[in-house]
């Protein structure tokens, strides 16, 4: 397992964590966000950047 990959595991579980908390949470189960989506939101996010880093790019075929 890379780093990449590892990364990647990490983003995908943080995903889940979040989307397990806006399901059980009764603020955000109402439409509104909570400090605590907040901050899983932005840890899904800085998560997804790290994965991402070590991914090469997409190049369009010639």
């Amino acid at each position: 397992m890379t780093a990449t990959d590892r990364a990647a595991s990490r983003a995908e579980e943080l995903y889940r964590i979040h989307l397990c908390h806006l399901y059980a949470c009764p603020v955000c189960s109402n439409g509104a966000e909570c400090r605590k989506s907040v901050c899983l939101r932005r840890a899904v996010r800085a998560a997804r950047l790290v994965a991402d880093e070590g991914r090469p790019r997409w190049t369009r075929p010639t």
